[in-house]
């Protein structure tokens, strides 16, 4: 095959495909072509596809529009350079190289990285890239080996293609080094593209249209500049960007509002002023938007506690850009929309990109929602397993997944019910005001009473092809009311319970296997780290319980740690003695996790799974524990049963049952931890 376009174009159709989880065959029904014509393209043997056929690959894979514009310019062979380097910091640092993610290496390379994309095109001093060095170890702040690092960057960094060698991606300068990289390579630099063109496309009074430029431009950050790279967080041009993107989100906010789309930005206002509580602008903008969509009271509530906040802590009052909001607010000058019963919303939380595994699980889901249900109910799944198996990830790409085949497109609803939280349980009640106000029934139109809150819902969604998540739900009371009646719908439930509910189709999620937890791992920190230790690998999955959440954490921990070995992690947490302690990343914890099921049960249960945990690691037989604890054998199995369907322990035969390896060390802290305070106490 020739080195054309044709290769560049084939690499990327084929890495989004996989990105979406798709082989050829569903991938090709999806888009509406022959499986040989997908080959091809992917083979490199159509070097200029149809911009038709382009468009419906870029639908198939759910791909952004500058994504979509980023295949057409492959496919016109222009722009040669655009797609073989991408560099993404809205959010964690990301480099792809030919398609392919690429580890920059170590910790100071990913500094200087990091360091030369915040100017994209834009030269750093060798000042600037030594003190940077220096911040991360001070022997690396030389001169010397500044050269050598940005020379095993540049390594790292090039294309396959030889055509493109003659392209530096990161050139000497007079005074230093940058990283040179088209329009279309660089996140800041598309997200800003499309701000400039929201801008022109509103001054046009197209609202519409920059609405939706405003919308992919917000939907390109993934989190805050560089997040990982500590010597970089509180870089004066990160705090620049982060102020960059809250200024954005003001100014979408404002045409959503001469729309009266408030929903659509509401809760990203919210998210906004929760990580800058004093930011004046943006609470009068979160002030308009919940006005805007029927809170009232809620918008004043927002006005006086950023007042007594700015009183307090600055001694200030309110400037007047918040006086105005709230003035509008409380003469209720803030036009609503006009509402009519329209299709819900789509709430689903965005897919796993890193999705791997549950294939079974996964066609069971896919089948069963295309089942013959004209004379049933709605078909449910309920999705079960221990904490961190993985729940939420499954039920989440299976709907994104019915998505994209057309399936369901009146809409899909999704709520967190928090059976398992910090907070209290979620009110089906409540939720079922949530669903009507995202199925476009006004405030003031939805019914007190539950009772006649379901009734609406369930005529609202009668005949439509609606997907429904109740994620992380707590018992079957909280989740009936909000179980459609038609047969066109179909509901996933996610709960760490078993739920005994009418109908419903059960799948209990077991933990990975070996090689899709080394899956998991290849795809967060790369193939090369990993099949360099097969036997670390193999101690590190075992330590995790090839339990999803423990991967994705110690994962992340190699992420963050890009000098350390698979052995030196692995090796980490078999020595500190502590597994769960070490099994944190950011606000991530196992421990907190395991903690949440635990304060669920009752004393009694409490009691019997810490004991549990003193016992042998092949289970444990009903008798035997009865025996041990001098408690009947009835009151034995009846504590057992209700830990089995906590999914605490495991059933492996009628009386027979096993601990998961980092639930028996859950369980044997809490007998480190509790029993003695407890003793005290008596």
């Amino acid at each position: 095959m020739s080195l054309t376009a044709g290769g560049q174009l084939a690499d990327s159709i084929q890495h989004f495909r996989r990105r979406a989880g798709l082989n050829q065959h569903a991938a090709a029904e999806l888009a509406g072509l022959s499986v040989g014509g997908l080959r091809d393209i992917e083979q490199g043997r159509v070097v200029r596809p149809r911009a038709s056929t382009l468009r419906r690959l870029a639908d198939a894979f759910g791909l952004s529009r500058y994504e979509f514009d980023d295949l057409v310019r492959q496919a016109n062979n222009e722009h040669r350079q655009a797609g073989r380097l991408r560099v993404e910091i809205l959010g964690s640092l990301r480099v792809s190289v030919d398609g392919r993610l690429i580890d920059p290496g170590s910790e100071a390379q990913h500094v200087l990285l990091g360091l030369l994309a915040l100017t994209p095109n834009v030269s750093v001093t060798r000042g600037a890239l030594l003190d940077a060095l220096w911040d991360v170890r001070p022997a690396y702040g030389t001169s010397n080996l500044l050269q050598s690092r940005v020379s095993r960057l540049r390594r790292r960094l090039q294309p396959s293609i030889a055509d493109d060698y003659r392209s530096q991606p990161i050139p000497v300068t007079r005074s230093g080094y940058q990283l040179s990289v088209t329009e279309y390579q660089h996140d800041l630099l598309v997200f800003r593209r499309l701000v400039t063109r929201a801008r022109q496309t509103r001054d046009d009074r197209d609202l519409s249209a920059a609405c939706g430029l405003f919308a992919e431009a917000i939907a390109l950050w993934r989190g805050d500049p560089l997040d990982g790279i500590v010597a970089l967080q509180t870089h004066p041009i990160v705090l620049a960007l982060i102020r960059e993107y809250r200024a954005v989100v003001v100014e979408y906010a404002s045409v959503a509002a001469d729309l009266g789309s408030y929903q659509e930005v509401l809760p990203l206002l919210q998210q906004v002023a929760d990580a800058d509580p004093l930011h004046e602008t943006i609470h009068a903008a979160l002030m308009i938007a919940l006005a805007g969509s029927g809170q009232q009271a809620a918008a004043l509530n927002v006005f006086d506690t950023l007042r007594r906040r700015l009183a307090s802590e600055l001694g200030a009052d309110p400037r007047p850009e918040l006086t105005a909001a709230y003035q509008r607010v409380l003469r209720q000058e803030v036009g609503q929309p006009e509402f009519t019963p329209v299709s819900a919303h789509h709430q689903l939380p965005p897919n796993i990109a890193d999705f791997i595994g549950r294939k079974a699980e996964l066609q069971q889901l896919l089948n069963g929602s295309s089942a013959d249900n004209a004379d049933t109910s709605a078909p449910v799944f309920v999705i079960e397993g221990m904490a961190g198996i993985g729940k939420t990830r499954l039920a989440v790409h299976a709907a994104h997944r019915l998505r994209r085949e057309g399936r369901y497109g009146d809409g899909q609803l999704y709520m967190d019910l928090q059976g398992h939280a910090a907070q209290s349980p979620a009110d089906p009640s409540s939720v079922l005001a949530t669903f009507l106000r995202q199925l476009g029934v006004p405030s003031e139109q939805i019914p007190p009473g539950s009772a006649e809150r379901a009734a609406m819902y369930r005529d609202r969604l009668y005949g439509k092809n609606t997907l429904i998540i109740l994620d992380n739900a707590g018992f079957e009371d909280q989740v009936l009311p909000l179980l459609p009646a038609g047969p066109t719908s179909l509901v996933l439930i996610t709960s760490r319970r078993t739920l005994a509910l009418d109908g419903a189709r059960t799948l209990l999620l077991s933990t990975f296997t070996p090689a899709e937890a080394e899956e998991m791992l290849i795809l967060a920190v790369g193939a090369k780290r990993v099949q360099a230790e097969p036997d670390a690998t193999r101690s590190l999955v075992e330590l995790c319980g090839r339990l999803p959440l423990a991967l994705a954490i110690a994962a992340h921990r190699l992420q963050s740690r890009p000098t350390w070995t698979v052995a030196d992690l692995a090796e980490q947490l078999e020595d500190t003695g502590g597994l769960l302690n070490e099994l944190a990343a950011g606000s991530r914890r196992l421990r907190s996790a395991f903690d949440l099921s635990y304060r669920s049960l009752s004393a009694d249960e409490q009691r019997m799974f810490r004991f549990l945990g003193l016992l042998a690691r092949d289970g444990f037989i009903t008798d035997y524990v009865a025996t041990l604890m001098r408690l009947p054998p009835s009151h034995t199995q009846l504590l057992m049963d209700r830990l089995a369907d906590e999914n605490l322990i495991t059933v492996v035969s009628r009386n027979h049952y096993r601990l998961h390896r980092l639930l028996r060390d859950y369980a044997c802290a809490l007998v480190r931890d509790e029993e003695p305070r407890s003793e005290a106490a008596s």
